[in-house]
């Protein structure tokens, strides 16, 4: 049965649908306001959500922002509960990606015909999209290993793009109200993760021209003096705009110096590193990047609490790169492969390795290491 998120702040109503759904067999879960509910959805990812509007720490609209921006949930159907029967506030919810509203107050009989509606309604969406899936797997079958490759890059870019212009919509609409209403230091948060996105979304073009330039063979290396410290702790300050409030990132440097490298590539490389280990942790966990120097090399680990990748092993890992260019099953590796894939490519290009460490109960470490020749 579909599992139902539900965050109230009223204790008692909460109680009460809680009570409704679990009577008509639905899993349902509960959550005494935004913060928590955000978290409650990373954690249970829930097929429905029913939310309030008005509620402590962060409101009904604020937690629908941080739904749609999680690439996990932006298709979950949302429904909003309301005592405020204004137009102004339901056209608000409607532009920011909402399915429903309920008025309060509202019967059992209500809540369950609006809970149906949505998700017969996504389980439709979900027919709909596995019928193209399958109708696209059969159209490329017929295409030759290249055009295959060509094909899930552009998906996998276009899927970034689509998650990170939706949040900055999504911020966009709520920063005018903010603004409206004076509240300075919201107003603030959105603008930074606003330009965090923004940011994202132009290194993803940049990533476009270099991988179509490598894969080209048209990709010329440009080593230039580089400060990994400043280097890679500003692309961490942009991960922590978007993620710090659901990841504890940290970053830490052992090495004051420079290195010879292409900033293209090893943007690339620190970008992969992060999202990998972002998106195979929990919410609350913490996500650790650090930059040392051992033995002539400069190496660029990362490690996140429950982080654990165990089909991948490092002979697994040896076969990627070629795969990622020349094998037509290449089309059907996992975002963590194709990740890893990347980042092996363009280490190796420095004469440099991409090493995976497992350790039961501890979890995975990735770690480059490239040359370092000092500038």
């Amino acid at each position: 049965m579909a599992k139902i998120l539900v965050i109230e702040d009223e204790s008692t109503l909460r109680e009460d649908i809680i009570e409704w759904l679990s009577y008509e067999g639905y899993d349902a879960v509960g959550a005494a306001d935004g913060v928590e509910g955000v978290n409650a959805a990373i954690l249970h990812q829930p097929d429905l959500i029913v939310s309030d509007i008005r509620m402590p720490r962060l409101d009904g609209y604020g937690v629908l922002v941080d739904i749609k921006a999680d690439s996990n949930m932006r298709l979950t159907p949302f429904i909003f509960l309301t005592a405020k029967a204004e137009m102004s506030d339901m056209r608000r919810g409607m532009q920011l990606g909402a399915d429903d509203y309920l008025m309060k107050p509202f019967d059992r009989l209500d809540l369950l015909r609006a809970i149906e509606t949505r998700l017969e309604k996504k389980n439709i969406q979900a027919s709909e999209q596995q019928q193209h899936v399958e109708l696209f797997k059969e159209m490329i079958s017929y295409e030759r290993a290249q055009r295959l490759l060509q094909s899930k890059l552009v998906s996998a870019f276009s899927h970034e793009f689509r998650d990170s212009l939706s949040v900055i919509q999504l911020a966009s609409t709520l920063l005018r109200d903010f603004v409206q209403d004076k509240d300075v230091q919201r107003s603030l948060s959105y603008i930074d993760r606003i330009e965090a996105y923004v940011s994202q979304i132009v290194q993803l073009v940049d990533d476009m021209l270099l991988l179509a330039q490598m894969e080209a063979g048209k990709f010329t290396l440009k080593p230039e003096p580089v400060d990994p410290e400043a280097f890679i702790r500003q692309i961490v300050e942009g991960f922590q705009s978007i993620y710090g409030a659901t990841r504890q990132i940290e970053f830490e440097n052992h090495y004051h110096g420079f290195l010879m490298a292409d900033t293209r590539l090893l943007r690339h490389i620190a970008s992969n590193l992060m999202i990998i280990a972002i998106k195979n942790s929990r919410s609350g966990s913490k996500v650790k990047i650090n930059v040392d120097a051992h033995n002539g090399h400069c190496t660029i680990s990362v490690r996140s609490q429950g982080m654990f990748i165990p089909e991948i092993d490092q002979a697994h890992l040896a076969q990627l790169a070629e795969a990622f260019q020349d094998d037509p099953e290449a089309a059907n590796m996992s975002s963590i492969e194709m990740g890893l894939a990347i980042i092996k490519q363009a280490s190796e290009a420095h004469g440099g390795t991409l090493q995976l460490k497992n350790e039961a109960g501890v979890g995975t470490e990735l770690i480059v290491t490239l040359p370092l020749q000092q500038a």
